[in-house]
């Protein structure tokens, strides 16, 4: 009995000092290649003194919502669960908000580049050369494409030929508008060209993209509206049986069968959702 006191001691003593330490180094580790990941996401959406701030905030995300599902889950096996839950969703959670974000400043940006190519119109017409109607760009439209149009400006500056700043550009927001316009600045550069001429026939060209794109979204609105309603029927199916009868809804947790309909259910529901979601979704043409 001593002896394996003996050996349990001496093994958790080597894991609280071997194993903890590595795997606390390890977790920080991670965290600052996340938090770093996070940063240059933020870059493009964010200024830049309140980087930091929402960098530390989405470090503690997933503690924090493991402690509020810790609290919110009723008591027994649920907690645990709840703290699993709350964690992984803490994980995932700033990745996706960043790049919902990093999407809205995208379409932003499309919506803009509308007016940027009219400026630039004009600029050309008055004169002025390409790095000047960028300049009257930065001046006259707010952000963000008078940040990135800035950028280029400020990389030119520093020695980057303008060809590579536009394609760097073009890495942060890719668009087909974008790249219309980054093509036909590049081949007027090389072979020459009249540029008003061809930035309005873009402005028109991206105007009747819209146009279509805004009728398509009005056609497919009731599919991604039924979709919603359908892929929240189960958990309000679920929730309105918990608060009515529970024991009826404790034979899917106690039972074989009820937990292999709860796992056919669970699948059946995800792909569904996604099939339904691929179905309404668009892509850019």
């Amino acid at each position: 009995m001593a002896i394996g006191l003996f050996f349990i001691f001496c093994a958790v003593s080597f894991l609280c000092y071997f194993i903890v330490p590595m795997l606390y180094q390890k977790t920080l580790e991670f965290n600052e290649r996340r938090a770093q990941e996070l940063k240059n996401k933020m870059e493009r959406v964010l200024p830049r003194h309140n980087i930091k701030k929402i960098t530390s905030l989405y470090m503690m995300a997933p503690v924090a919502t493991a402690v509020a599902c810790y609290i919110v889950f009723p008591p027994g096996e649920m907690k645990l669960a709840g703290v699993a839950v709350g964690f992984i969703g803490g994980f995932l959670l700033p990745g996706i908000y960043t790049q919902v974000l990093i999407t809205q400043n995208r379409q932003k940006f499309n919506t803009q580049l509308i007016d940027a190519l009219m400026i630039m119109s004009s600029s050309f017409r008055g004169g002025l050369s390409l790095v000047q109607a960028m300049e009257a760009v930065v001046e006259e439209m707010p952000d963000p494409i008078a940040q990135e149009f800035a950028i280029v400006l400020g990389e030119n500056k520093m020695g980057v030929t303008l060809d590579e700043a536009l394609n760097h550009l073009y890495n942060r927001m890719a668009s087909p508008a974008l790249q219309q316009m980054i093509t036909a600045i590049l081949l007027a550069r090389e072979t020459g060209g009249n540029l008003p001429v061809i930035f309005n026939r873009i402005v028109t060209s991206i105007r009747e993209t819209n146009k279509v794109l805004q009728n398509l979204k009005t056609l497919t609105l009731q599919g991604r509206i039924q979709g919603v309603i359908m892929s929240m029927l189960p958990f309000g199916f679920i929730s309105i049986v918990t608060s009515t009868n529970r024991s009826f809804f404790d034979q899917m947790l106690t039972s074989d069968i009820g937990r292999g309909l709860l796992i056919y259910s669970v699948i059946s529901w995800t792909i569904g959702a996604f099939l339904v979601w691929k179905i309404s979704s668009l892509k850019d043409f």
